[in-house]
């Protein structure tokens, strides 16, 4: 036919597979990044603490009805062989009543002395998972070690008397160490990685060594060296989460955190997310570390402010009640 001369110079191929293609990603834009997800191990751990919770729940209830007829007004039961549910709580809970005592300052000065004598970031890496997390498992080991053996013998021992879990200058060094690599030797990322081996470690360690302070130098680094404002936002939510409550210092860190927002243009949240999200997540992070209201009293009326002597009227309202604005307002 007609059109036979068209076709014949044409090639026979193969059918190509056609497959969904993604758009290239332009050459000057930056990968979005990825939202952290919970790791396996990080998974584990907060199962183990539920599972250890719901335990120790029922046990009480279960075991509430057992109660020995001769144990004395107020005295705390040891726990009953092969659960160390309760050892564990009565110590996370007893803990953060001790008092700070000459000997763990002394103790705390020596550690700061250790510290000082590394020569090279390597020294203080190996010094700290001797002497700081090394220690933090053998003071775990020798509590468990003796809440067993208490159980076992049934003998009654006060809580007292049992080892602590962790080292009371643990959370303290732990800080120092963050602000040692991240300062001194200008290594946030090892700095970030004290306070991730720390979490990992154990819970008693994550409960004990993640506290305020802790958390205060975690972000100090992911603002300050990443400017990494989601960061320094999921911190917060942790620390909320975990019931560590902020301190003056964390205040103070969101406050230069607010002013550096309002004083720089753009950078990797507000050009992925865009800057109606950035600073809706600002204004979360200030609701996080604001102060709780303490809860009103009934207000004080007029009559209660004056008091009758002869024929005059006297004021019982102190001297700066002036200042007070509720007094001017219309009831």
């Amino acid at each position: 036919s007609a059109w036979d001369h068209i076709f014949e110079d044409i090639p026979s191929t193969p059918p190509v597979d056609l497959k969904p293609m993604r758009a290239p990603r332009p050459s000057n834009s930056s990968p979005r990044p990825r939202r952290q997800t919970m790791t396996a191990r990080e998974i584990s751990a907060f199962d183990d603490m539920f599972n250890m919770i719901f335990n120790a729940a029922s046990e009480r209830k279960n075991q509430a009805h057992q109660a020995t007829q001769g144990a004395s007004i107020g005295a705390v039961p040891v726990t009953a062989p092969g659960s160390d549910v309760g050892d564990l709580y009565t110590r996370l809970r007893k803990h953060s009543r001790v008092r700070w005592t000459n000997d763990e300052d002394a103790e705390l000065d020596k550690k700061k002395e250790q510290m000082e004598l590394c020569e090279s970031d390597q020294d203080l890496l190996e010094w700290a998972m001797r002497e700081v997390f090394g220690e933090s498992k053998r003071y775990e080991e020798a509590a468990w070690k003796a809440a067993q053996a208490a159980a076992k013998a049934n003998a009654g021992v006060a809580d007292k008397l049992l080892p602590v879990l962790q080292p009371p200058s643990y959370p303290h060094v732990l800080a120092l160490l963050m602000r040692t690599f991240r300062d001194k030797y200008k290594d946030p990322n090892l700095a970030l990685s004290m306070f991730d081996h720390a979490r990992h470690l154990s819970i008693p360690s994550y409960v004990f060594g993640c506290t305020t302070p802790a958390y205060n130098e975690l972000i100090t680094t992911r603002w300050q060296c990443f400017r990494d404002l989601r960061g320094v936002c999921e911190t917060l939510e942790e620390m909320r989460v975990n019931g560590v409550m902020p301190d003056a210092k964390t205040r103070a860190l969101v406050e230069a955190l607010r002013r550096e927002v309002g004083e720089r243009n753009l950078w990797v949240e507000e050009s992925e997310l865009g800057s109606g999200e950035v600073w809706s997540m600002l204004n979360r992070i200030e609701k996080l570390v604001a102060k709780p209201v303490p809860a009103q009293g009934p207000r004080s009326r007029p009559s209660d402010l004056l008091q009758r002597r002869g024929s005059a009227w006297v004021s019982n309202a102190p001297h700066d009640v002036w200042k007070n604005p509720e007094l001017h307002e219309n009831d």
